[in-house]
C-alpha cells in the first residue's frame, strides 16, 4: 500500500522573513536566523519558537534551520508561521529530506518562492507517528548539540588561557617575573616583541577554475563560523567556478571580506578554500598555537577591520596584517601553552568528526523512516 500524500501547503504555512541590517541590531539573546542558520543576536523576536526556516536564496538555498526559542527570521529565509497542528520537529526533518533544486524561481541567483512550494506532495502521517519519527532523529541531534557545546567550551578555554598568559600576564611563575619596557609597554623580561609576519606566512598556492582530477573538500566563506576556531562545515567538489586557494591541516583560515564578521578557524584537513580567505601558516610548528590565538583575538580582528579597504565590501590585506605585533615568550613557557592549546583544538576536531558521522547516520535514516513509518 502506497504512502498517503498531502501537499506542503496543507501541512504548513510559510512567510518571508524580516530585514535587519547590522546597524539596526541591538545587543540581546534573540537568535537571528538567516539563510545559512543563526548568524547573530538581537533584543527583539519576530517569531515564536519552536520554529523552522528555509534558506530563501543564494548559497544556502533550501537550507533548513530549527530553533527552539523565539527568534528573528531574516529576510533571506522563509519561516513557518503555522504548523497546522503538526509536530514542528517532524516538519523540520521532512523539509530536510526534500530537494528544492527544481523549485528555483530565480535566474542569476537561486531563490525559493513559497507559492512554488505549496503544491509539492509530501507524505502524510498522524501526529503520534510524526512524534515517533522526530523522537528517533532528535536523539542524534541531541548528541550533536551536546558535542557542539563541548566544542564551544574547548574554544573558550583555549582563548581564556591565551588572555590570562599573554594579555594579563598571569602565566605560571608570573609572581616572581620582572617586567621591562618594550614597544608594547611593560612586558615580562625575556619575552620578545615580534611581528606576525616573522612567525607566519600567507599561503597563496592557487587552484585554477575548472574540473578537478578528484573530489576535494571545499571551504567557502559561508562555511567558516563566526567567532569559532572550530570549522565544522564544508562541501565536496569536483569542479571550481573560479580560482581558489589550497590549505593544509592546521592552517588558519581568515575571512578577509568584512573582517568584522570574525571568521577565523583552524583547518581540520587539507583542502581548497575561497580566494577571499587569507591562509595563514606558522613557519614553525611550535609557533602555531601562539599565531592561531593571536589571529583569533578581538584586538587582531579589530585591527584587520580598521585597516581594511573598501566601503560596501571592505577587505583586509596580509601586507598590513603581517606587521601586527605579538609577544613571543621563552620556549619552555611557549611549549606549555602550545600543549594545552593544541590538545583543545585536537579535541574539537575529534568532536567535529563525530558529529559528521552522526549527521550522516541520521541523514541515511531519515528517508527510510519517512517511507516505512
Amino acid at each position: 500500500m502506497s504512502q498517503e500524500k498531502i501537499t506542503l501547503g496543507e501541512l504548513i504555512r510559510l512567510q518571508r522573513g524580516f530585514d535587519l541590517t547590522e546597524v539596526q541590531r541591538r545587543p540581546g539573546k534573540v537568535p537571528i536566523v538567516g539563510s545559512a542558520g543563526i548568524h547573530g543576536f538581537h533584543d527583539t523576536a519576530k517569531a515564536s519558537g519552536p520554529g523552522v526556516t528555509l534558506g530563501r536564496s543564494g548559497a544556502s538555498f533550501g537550507k533548513v534551520t530549527f530553533v527552539r526559542e523565539d527568534f528573528w527570521p531574516h529576510n533571506t529565509t522563509l519561516f513557518v508561521t503555522d504548523f497546522k497542528g503538526n509536530d514542528p520537529a517532524f516538519v523540520r526533518y521532512l523539509l530536510e529530506s526534500m530537494d528544492f533544486t527544481s523549485l528555483n524561481s530565480g535566474s542569476a541567483q537561486q531563490s525559493l518562492n513559497r507559492n512554488f512550494l505549496y503544491p509539492v506532495p509530501v507524505p502524510k502521517f498522524n501526529l503520534p507517528t510524526q512524534r515517533k519519527i522526530a523522537g528517533i532523529l532528535s536523539a542524534y541531534d541531541d548528541l550533536i548539540e551536546n558535542n557542539l557545546r563541548r566544542i564551544k567550551i574547548l574554544g573558550e578555554m583555549a582563548q581564556s588561557l591565551y588572555r590570562e598568559w599573554f594579555v594579563h600576564f598571569r602565566f605560571p611563575g608570573h609572581e616572581s617575573a620582572r617586567f621591562v619596557d618594550s614597544a608594547l609597554g611593560r612586558t615580562p623580561e625575556g619575552w620578545a616583541v615580534k611581528k606576525l609576519g616573522e612567525l607566519a606566512d600567507q599561503m597563496r598556492r592557487g587552484v585554477p577554475k575548472g574540473k578537478l582530477d578528484q573530489p576535494f573538500r571545499y571551504v567557502g566563506l559561508e562555511h567558516i563560523p563566526r567567532q569559532s576556531l572550530a570549522l565544522d562545515a564544508w562541501e565536496e567538489t569536483t569542479e571550481l567556478g573560479s580560482n581558489k586557494l589550497t590549505f593544509e591541516r592546521g592552517d588558519v583560515l581568515f575571512g578577509k571580506i568584512r573582517p568584522y564578521f570574525h571568521k577565523v578557524s583552524v583547518a581540520p584537513f587539507d583542502g581548497i578554500c575561497s580566494a577571499d580567505t587569507i591562509v595563514i601558516r606558522s613557519q614553525k610548528p611550535e609557533h602555531r598555537a601562539l599565531v592561531t590565538s593571536c589571529v583569533f583575538t578581538e584586538a587582531f580582528v579589530a585591527h584587520a577591520t580598521a585597516t581594511s579597504n573598501g566601503s560596501k565590501m571592505p577587505r583586509t590585506d596580509w601586507k598590513v596584517l603581517k606587521d601586527y605585533p605579538l609577544l613571543l615568550p621563552p620556549k619552555t613557557l611557549l611549549n606549555r601553552f602550545s600543549a594545552v592549546f593544541e590538545d583543545s583544538i585536537s579535541q574539537q576536531q575529534n568532536l567535529i568528526s563525530r558529529n559528521q558521522t552522526l549527521r550522516q547516520t541520521r541523514d541515511l535514516l531519515l528517508p527510510k523512516l519517512l517511507q516505512k513509518s
